[in-house]
């Protein structure tokens, strides 16, 4: 090719400027890309690939763990991007190669490989450009690899996609969970997509979803692209007929793949989760469960003043080094104030914390260094003597998520992913309780329970604030008025 090419908006997603901006940027050095079917990343690397070995001569290696499938799947994608940039004269396709005459008077290429063993990331230095395609088919130690191998040409960067499925995949366990993600002022059409980066500035994580693809949903303008309505439509069937496959394949969210022994079995993320924010005129419920390892949970609740509509509007899961009682609070602090929080404020939780404990200041208990920490919001103490019932309550929280305890309807806002998860995963054990194995950490060696946290204090919750209900289940579903007790409102009990 002798002369500059030209390329039209109209032939790209919203998301390919975006990559080119950061491809750019030779302080990254990651761009971690995932989301649904039809999301539109495959094709946008792949195209952002093809121009830049074009116009800068830079060359790229693009891999899939299974050498066999790579002519129906990143072959495909390459041939569309080449395609669909127009540059076809300036490409000599070969059987797993691209070769091309570029505009910096070289020779550059792109090629595609499988990995079948680890020694077949190395040897990648002379390559600009790493495409990983379908990161969660790869191991952990191969990715690992691939990282060490690329080195001595500025700029050089991975590119690594998938669509996510499993919540315990590596991927996402020890890879994406351990960087601290910021925001960025990018923005994709799609409003449940994001484009974040690591607190070191060196990684970059994509999510978008069929939203975001033009040649899906049309542009705005409808100018360009294409609507697929009949492709549309299948995935509004796939949404009524089966969520956690639409949520997984279509919203590009992280998912699980194996079904059964559920501690809640009632629970639904398309039925129980919303957008719940703060009311103003509600009290806040702060509710916790003792624990450190892999986080020290804690759930904001709030109940309309219908006295009926429990909704948990904010959590905090804070890792090490953060889960610390002053961090916490600190965080619980700093939303209080964002907003403007007048009134009333329970601190409530796990039973078994109101006691003396060597991980505490000696002399005080759990809640005592909560309610000091939180002593200008003149918070209350609300805890029973005991916890309940684990296999009662847990029939409770069910029967509450069925609709079946006096009208009561629960919910999660749904920017609580934390908690959705836990909901989603915690298991039974044989005996019916909350089932407490546990798995160890690689890196620390440290044994911790994964699941389990929130659905516990949930349910402390629900049991101490919903407590006339609560006993009126234990008797078979009749309400009645203890002798001497008149509730005030709900968390306060006045004796007279």
């Amino acid at each position: 090719m002798s002369k500059q090419p030209t390329f039209k908006r109209e032939w790209f997603n919203p998301i390919y400027f975006i990559l080119k901006e950061l491809c750019d940027d030779d302080t990254i050095r990651t761009i971690l890309f995932y989301g649904g079917k039809s999301s539109s990343k495959t094709v946008s690397i792949c195209q952002l690939l093809v121009i830049k070995c074009v116009v800068k001569g830079e060359s790229t290696i693009a891999y899939r763990k299974e050498s066999a499938i790579i002519p129906t799947t990143l072959k495909k994608s390459f041939n569309l991007a080449v395609d669909s940039t127009r540059v076809s004269n300036a490409i000599e396709r070969q059987d797993r190669r691209y070769l091309c005459r570029n505009l910096a008077g070289g020779v550059s290429e792109i090629v595609m490989k499988g990995l079948d063993t680890e020694e077949k990331a190395k040897g990648i230095e002379s390559y600009k450009y790493v495409y990983l395609d379908e990161l969660n088919h790869f191991e952990q130690a191969e990715y690992e690899q691939f990282n060490l191998s690329l080195r001595g040409i500025k700029g050089q960067k991975i590119f690594a996609a998938w669509n996510p499925v499993d919540e315990n995949s590596w991927v996402k366990t020890e890879l994406v969970d351990k960087f601290d993600w910021l925001p960025t002022d990018y923005k994709l059409p799609s409003e449940d997509s994001f484009i974040h980066r690591s607190s070191c500035g060196k990684v970059v994580l994509i999510k978008t979803n069929y939203k975001d693809n033009y040649w899906i949903v049309g542009s705005p303008d409808n100018s360009y692209g294409y609507r697929d309505d009949n492709l549309i439509s299948e995935y509004e069937n796939l949404r009524t007929k089966n969520y956690n496959s639409y949520k997984v394949n279509v919203l590009g969210e992280w998912g699980k793949t194996n079904f059964g022994g559920e501690f809640l079995k009632a629970w639904r993320s398309e039925k129980h989760t919303g957008l719940y924010k703060y009311d103003p005129e509600c009290a806040l419920y702060v509710w916790f469960d003792e624990n450190a390892v892999p986080f020290f949970p804690c759930g904001v609740f709030q109940v309309g003043q219908d006295n009926k509509t429990p909704r948990m509007i904010y959590h905090i899961a804070a890792k090490s080094p953060n889960n610390t009682v002053k961090w916490v609070c600190s965080e619980l602090k700093r939303k209080m104030l964002e907003w403007g929080h007048k009134g009333r404020l329970y601190i409530g939780g796990d039973a078994t914390s109101q006691k003396d404990d060597v991980k505490q200041e000696k002399g005080h208990d759990l809640f005592r260094l909560i309610l000091n920490e939180l002593k200008e919001f003149s918070p209350i103490r609300s805890l029973s003597p005991s916890n309940p019932s684990v296999i009662m309550s847990g029939n409770f929280f069910n029967s509450i998520l069925d609709g079946n305890v006096e009208g009561l309807t629960f919910g999660v806002d749904k920017e609580c992913r934390t908690v959705i998860v836990d909901f989603e995963n915690t298991k039974e054990d044989k005996n019916g309780k909350v089932d407490k194995s546990t798995v160890t950490d690689p890196v620390t060696k440290k044994s911790y329970q994964p699941y389990g946290h929130f659905v516990d204090l949930t349910r402390y919750f629900l049991c101490y604030v919903f407590s006339k209900e609560y006993t009126a289940y234990q008797r078979g579903g009749k309400l009645f008025k203890p002798n001497g007790i008149m509730q005030i409102q709900r968390g306060e009990q006045i004796t007279f």
